[in-house]
This record gives structure tokens, sequence and C-alpha cells, in this order.
């Protein structure tokens, strides 16, 4: 995609949020692991800043791109008319937001064929995983590569069939409803 491109479907994305108060987005980037997921599809709400609150994941522009990031920090007397954020598997803050980049919060995210929920509060679990994914790029792309696979279609064969020995010492797939065989002299 060129930069004329993504800036056409980024004015359009804007667009709809400002008309419609609401707009789905599909995630592409890895600094919200474990919590966002490349693929995911994201539902974005405008939200007052009065209704903003530490931990909500809010999107923002930067330089021609949208961010997806957790806010961190409220306007203080230290970043006056600015909030702060940070992708959840960064290692650090990001630079301060202007709170006239803030174009709304995350309402829900669709996973596979699911709306699943999004803590505002990071679970400590998820807090270690992305501890972890911050030190590693590899394990990222390891994990990615990993959730990427196919899921098996219910019915379908599936790789985890038991195995049994047949008479010759060979093995052989067997059929959990099969019964075992019973050699005969």
């Amino acid at each position: 995609m060129n930069i004329a491109d993504r800036g056409l479907k980024q004015e359009l994305t804007l667009d709809v949020l400002r008309q419609h108060g609401r707009c789905q987005l599909q995630v592409s980037g890895t600094s919200m692991l474990p919590m966002l997921w490349p693929g995911d599809i994201v539902s974005i709400k405008n939200r007052p800043l009065s209704e903003m609150r530490l931990g909500d994941i809010v999107l923002y522009e930067r330089c021609g791109r949208l961010f997806l990031h957790r806010l961190v920090a409220l306007p203080e007397e230290r970043f006056p008319g600015r909030l702060v954020t940070r992708g959840d598997s960064m290692p650090h803050a990001d630079p301060a937001v202007r709170l006239e980049a803030v174009l709304g919060v995350l309402a829900g995210v669709r996973r596979d064929d699911d709306w699943v929920p999004v803590p505002r509060t990071v679970p400590r679990t998820s807090r270690l995983a992305a501890a972890l994914l911050t030190k590693s790029s590899t394990l990222v792309r390891l994990l990615i590569r990993i959730r990427s696979y196919p899921k098996p279609l219910s019915g379908a064969p599936s790789l985890s069939r038991s195995f049994s020995c047949d008479r010759a010492g060979g093995m052989s797939p067997s059929s959990a409803n099969s019964q075992p065989e019973v050699p005969t002299s």
C-alpha cells in the first residue's frame, strides 16, 4: 500500500468516526500483545476526555499513522493538554499525545467469530506475557506464527489422533471409537 492510499483510508476512517461516533478497524501491529493481536477487529467509539480513565485503550494519530495504545497518564501539570500512552508489550511509554490527536477509545474486540471483553486493567498473566514480549521480538514472531495456523473444523480429522502398534510393530492410526484388536493364536 502506498502512502497516498494509506492517507486516504485513514481520512475515510476518521470521517466515519466523526460522523457516526463509531468505526471498526483491523489491528496490524504487535505493540498491544497479548491483549490485541494482528488481525483482530476493533470497535472504536468517540468518548470525551472527561470520560476517559487510566487503562482505557485509546486510538490516536501521530505523524500520519494511527496507534491504539493504553492510557497510562491523564493531563496534568507535567503534560498539560497531553495524554501519555504505552503499548502493553512496549518497554517504554510513547511520547505525550496531544488531546486533539485522540480519536476514540476501544469499545470491543472481535477475535475470530467472537467479541471478547477487554479489561481496563491488565490481568497479571497478561502483564507477565507482555513483559516477556518486550524482551524478545523472536518470541513475538513465534507466537504470531503459531496463532496464524488454521484451526481444524469441527468434525474434521485432527493431528492429535491416537496411534497403536500393529502386529508387525509399526504404528498405525487408531480410531477413538474402535475396539483394540485382540490377536488370535
